[in-house]
């Protein structure tokens, strides 16, 4: 992933994502309730997407830091380093 130098870019990234996963939800077709392995993990994707945005609203409203930036990017299951994405 580029690099990310605000709070702006990671949010407009991660509601991309999010849009991304609601997306292949919308169209997946209908699942076998609790045996569709695939599907679950998008429903506990779009979960963890949701908790991470609400994680980076309350870091929005403390600091500009940039140490507070990549702190957070590093801990952000959905953004990755050199390696390749940390959350598929």
């Amino acid at each position: 992933m580029s690099e990310l130098g605000s709070w702006r870019e990671l949010r407009d990234a991660l509601e991309a994502r999010r849009k991304e996963i609601n997306e292949e939800i919308s169209a997946y077709p209908p699942p076998i309730t609790g045996c569709d392995s695939q599907f679950n993990h998008l429903l506990e994707a779009r979960q963890q997407l949701n908790r991470e945005l609400g994680r980076l609203q309350d870091e929005m409203a403390g600091s500009a830091d940039p140490q507070a930036i990549a702190a957070f990017i590093e801990s952000c299951p959905f953004f990755a380093g050199d390696e390749g994405e940390k959350h598929a």
